[in-house]
């Protein structure tokens, strides 16, 4: 019998991105480990002029290390790893004039 690092929260935090059932998901600048970061979140008002953020997801960051089980090594090695360090540049935060 295989083992999952699945959760019931991992589950409940799915739905909520991919369902309308939770209220509002949206992305938060975070850091993560200390490095800068992105969170996929669901935020609630919680009170008078407060919400709540209950983070579901986090981006990569460069200073992850990440594996997955049973995976196997492409004939090129790094799969998306790889992809990740040659595209880093993608996922650095911008300044956006509003």
């Amino acid at each position: 019998m295989k083992s999952s690092n699945i959760t019931p929260g991992h589950v409940r935090a799915f739905q909520a991105v991919t369902t309308q059932l939770y209220g509002d998901v949206g992305l938060w600048s975070c850091r993560i480990n200390g490095e800068a970061g992105v969170a996929i979140v669901l935020a609630e008002h919680v009170g008078e002029g407060k919400i709540g953020i209950m983070p579901l997801f986090v981006a990569i960051t460069a200073g992850m290390a990440i594996e997955f089980d049973d995976e196997q090594d492409s004939a090129g090695g790094g799969g998306p790893q790889r992809e990740f360090r040659e595209n880093a540049e993608l996922t650095r935060p911008v300044c956006i004039p509003v």
